[in-house]
């Protein structure tokens, strides 16, 4: 089968697996459409075998047995919706691990691709919500906050519906005594059943927003009112002409002062000359010391050209007076090595220390040549030099008799000054102070006029708001007449689940007075207005377990509700005995799988994992048998 299409009816949100191989492990479980069932040995592998299945179809469980440690990777060929994978999963816990999928297909190309096992991005996870047909959402992290932060259903949230290891079968509801898991399973149930539809949460969410929004406006809004009325100003209208007749005031006073200050240079007329005497003196001094600091610079540079010279000029001269090569001394020994040497260990016109040709010295007629342009070049640098030098200590004497003469001129307009403006003190101070309360005004009606605006604003943004959220409620109500009927799906899953535990035969009840409710708030199974919690035994529970788990899968494949196609059932008999009513209860829980998964073959996949059970049992059910584990012959071979 591993080589064709899945045939017979199928659904959208088929999850069948069609072989499971343990790479390193010595094991190949095949499995076919409907009912599986593994048997074996406490002890054998077969727990691992489901926990390993779970690895496959998502994440790697924290925890396996140290035997797992062999494996390498898990490699099954699935069905998933219309076509079949191979998918090729490494054992390893990180979330980046690659995952290797490849389409199994005839006459065409096949796709396959590599993705990480879960990330923001493209993941294996997501492939398989994609290829179930299972919506890929997030929801509230808190009930209690709809618009708050979301965490998104992933496809082990799907999974715990499907799997039930054996340590839950006989305590637990799909993990509901955990509480990150309670959660997710709740809000699965809500997306298969249709309480909570994305499309509505999300125009639900919005909507909450857009409330929270305006109620921040109105309390933004009835803080501007109370502040507002406690000023004189009405309305923007006439805040806004009070500031602009405000401003208008202060540019005519400082109009004012500024002819004030010009009316004083023309009631004293020799202010205004002493004050372009000052004026052009300051230029002055500001280009006399620009000049120096030129002419400092320009002597340094010729005092250091001078030096440079003169220590030329007295290099040449030790080259003369030797009349040879400026470095000509005769080795008796290497300075090196210290060996001796001697000259007739070169060829001739080659020095006998590195064996190069030496360049010929220059004449004594050109280094005496040399030596008198240098002292010329040196003459005319300490002329111009000398003539800077004077040139500063003029201008030095010139900038220090100007700056005597700034302090002067600074002195008698001060007092000049001073006298103008104790003869006009009250007009000024009063102009000063007129123009410090027309400044404040201004202030305070400029912090007035932004709250006002700010305040039309927030009643301009606060209708489109409210004109916005009222867009979205009427989506909302139009959503909420094509909504799917979620308790008539609950319903249908409450009848289904009775026809299940009457068929079982539970015991302590009667068949008059069996009922079945799921509680609304908790969407918990109650018998007979008994809690699972309450149930009397755990054998009773697994039966009530294994009779709801079953009603979900059915009921979601007649209603088209979305919900994965398979179902994994270990430990169906580790509460009953092997004799009497108990034995009843077993054939009866495989005689109801085996119905089950032929009814809906194709669509339902069930995999059934059990200690022995009686022969006459597994008689009945021997062409179901897929895998029998013994102490001899364990999951994981090689060990």
């Amino acid at each position: 089968m591993t080589s064709q299409e899945p045939a017979g009816p199928t659904s959208s949100h088929r999850l069948e697996l069609e072989s499971v191989e343990l790479v390193g492990g010595g094991r190949k479980v095949p499995f076919h459409p409907g009912l599986n069932i593994i048997q074996g040995d406490i002890t054998s592998g077969k727990t691992t075998l489901v926990r390993l299945i779970s690895a496959l179809l998502g994440p790697m469980p924290s925890n396996l047995p140290p035997e797992v440690e062999q494996l390498t990777a898990i490699r099954g060929e699935v069905v998933l919706g219309n076509t079949v994978w191979s998918i090729y999963r490494p054992r390893t816990t990180t979330s980046t691990a690659p995952v290797e999928i490849s389409e199994i297909v005839h006459g065409r190309e096949p796709s396959s691709t590599r993705l990480p096992v879960t990330g923001n991005g493209p993941s294996y996870g997501k492939f398989l919500l994609e290829q179930l047909g299972l919506p890929s959402v997030s929801v509230p992290r808190a009930r209690s906050d709809p618009s708050g932060a979301l965490t998104p259903v992933s496809i082990r949230d799907w999974l715990n519906y499907c799997i039930i290891t054996g340590d839950e079968l006989d305590t637990q509801v799909f993990g509901h005594l955990r509480p990150w898991r309670e959660e997710k399973r709740r809000w699965v149930f809500e997306l298969v059943y249709g309480y909570y539809d994305p499309e509505l949460a999300i125009l639900r969410a919005e909507l909450r927003t857009l409330e929270l929004q305006i109620q921040e406006h109105q309390k933004s809004e009835a803080i501007s009112q109370r502040f507002l009325a406690q000023t004189p100003f009405a309305s923007a209208e006439a805040l806004d002409r009070e500031l602009a007749g405000r401003r208008q005031q202060l540019a005519e006073l400082v109009n004012r002062r500024r002819n004030l200050a010009g009316g004083m240079d023309r009631s004293r007329p020799e202010l205004a000359r002493i004050r372009a005497e000052l004026l052009a003196a300051r230029t002055r001094f500001a280009a006399l010391s620009e000049q120096l600091s030129g002419l400092a610079a320009q002597a340094s540079d010729l005092a250091d050209l001078e030096q440079q010279l003169r220590a030329q000029s007295a290099r040449l001269t030790r080259a003369i007076v030797a009349d040879e090569l400026l470095v000509d001394f005769d080795f008796v020994v290497c300075p090196r090595c210290g060996q001796g040497v001697s000259p007739g260990r070169a060829e001739d016109g080659h020095c006998y220390l590195c064996f190069q040709e030496p360049r010929p010295a220059p004449s004594t007629s050109a280094l005496l040549a040399e030596q008198e342009r240098i002292a010329s070049q040196i003459e005319e640098t300490t002329d111009v030099l000398r003539e800077r030098l004077a040139a500063r200590g003029q201008l030095e004497a010139e900038r220090s008799a100007l700056d005597a003469e700034i302090i002067e001129l600074s002195r008698r307009l001060d007092e000049g000054t001073s006298i103008f403006i104790s003869d006009r003190s009250s007009q000024l101070q009063q102009e000063a102070a007129e123009q410090a309360t027309l400044e404040a005004d201004i202030r305070r009606l400029t912090e007035y006029s932004e709250l006002v605006h700010r305040y039309q604003a927030s009643l301009s943004d606060r209708e489109a708001l409210r004109r916005e959220a009222d867009a979205v409620e009427e989506r909302i109500r139009a959503y909420g007449i094509k909504r799917v009927d979620a308790e008539g799906n609950v319903r249908a899953l409450e009848q289904r689940c009775l026809e299940y535990l009457r068929e079982l035969r539970i015991p302590d009840f009667s068949p008059a007075e069996l009922q079945v409710h799921i509680n609304r708030s908790t969407y918990l199974p109650e018998v007979s207005g008994r809690a699972f919690e309450t149930l009397s035994s755990q054998g009773l529970k697994t039966l009530v377990n294994i009779a709801h788990a079953l009603a979900h899968h059915t009921v979601a494949i007649d209603r088209g509700l979305p919900l994965p196609g398979l179902l994994i059932l270990d430990g169906i008999s580790s509460n009953a005995g092997q004799k009497g009513f108990d034995l009843a209860r077993i054939r009866d829980v495989y005689d109801l799988l085996a119905r089950t998964a032929q009814w809906y073959l194709g669509r339902l996949q069930i995999v059934a994992v059990d200690n022995e059970v009686n022969n006459a049992v597994s008689l009945e059910h021997r062409e179901s048998l897929i895998l029998g584990l013994r102490q001899s012959d364990r999951l994981i071979r090689g060990l």
